[in-house]
């Protein structure tokens, strides 16, 4: 009979059992903090596609306590890689709600509770403020912040065009229209990301939404999304005039620009 092992050092050992132990005891941590956040058990998604991604840069959109920073930034520590920056101006605007105002103290205490600030960056700004200047290509948006039509729209507006080409864009409050009749008491009539999301849906942008949590809807910025196969050479023309190969092109040099130097 053949047996067959692997050596671990033991330096290597201890490093993934302390690792293993600070996950655990950051998750456990977590369940404790009150976010008091309509994002409930979906927070999982963000921290699912946080880990998958393997980000560079996540901007969100709207922190108040800090529930999808400290989820999103757990996922970029135990990458080993990664910073998100919260952009939320942590005083009254039209959208908070009224135990989350005046956030930022709260926010950080959460997030160094769990030792995620140097992870996660404060950005205490307006979306509007912090896009100025913005030149870091993003991987992984999720806006949850100005819950009007053209608030909805003008985060996104300022933020996708630095979308990496498999980048995402997720939204909170997108099925306000199909939920249970618990969620009615809390529908405003201003309400319009439903609307806006679905226009992107109608225009071709990849829309998978999830019913849960007041509907939470990852979104692909690229009409009808990116190619995956080469098509017949008869056919070879893709999104905005580019051929496959241009695409594919565009993506390698996207990637080959971010790779670091070895």
């Amino acid at each position: 009979m053949r047996c067959s092992f692997s050596l671990v050092h033991p330096r290597w050992a201890l490093r993934r059992l302390l690792d293993e132990y600070a996950t655990g005891r950051r998750s456990r941590l977590l369940q404790g903090i009150p976010f008091a956040s309509g994002l409930g058990d979906s927070v999982w998604v963000l921290y699912g596609l946080a880990r998958s991604l393997k980000p560079e840069v996540c901007v969100e959109i709207g922190s108040a306590r800090g529930k999808s920073a400290c989820y999103v930034g757990l996922a970029l520590e135990e990458n080993g890689k990664g910073k998100l920056y919260a952009i939320d101006p942590h005083t009254k605007t039209e959208w908070n709600d009224s135990y989350s105002v005046e956030t930022y103290e709260v926010m950080r205490q959460n997030l160094g509770s769990l030792g995620l600030l140097d992870r996660v960056e404060i950005v205490r700004k307006t979306s509007g403020q912090a896009a100025l200047g913005w030149n870091m290509p993003i991987d992984l948006i999720f806006i949850d912040g100005d819950h009007s039509y053209e608030g909805v729209k003008r985060d996104r507006e300022l933020f996708t065009p630095h979308l990496a080409p498999f980048g995402v864009v997720v939204f909170h409050d997108t099925a306000w229209e199909l939920g249970p009749e618990t969620w009615r008491k809390y529908a405003r009539e201003d309400m319009g990301v439903p609307r806006f999301v679905e226009e992107l849906r109608l225009a071709g942008q990849p829309v998978i939404t999830l019913p849960r949590d007041f509907g939470v809807s990852i979104v692909q910025a690229r009409p009808g999304g990116l190619s995956l196969l080469p098509p017949a050479a008869e056919v070879a023309s893709s999104h905005d005039g580019q051929t496959w190969e241009s695409e594919q092109e565009d993506i390698l040099d996207f990637a080959d620009a971010r790779r670091p130097p070895t």
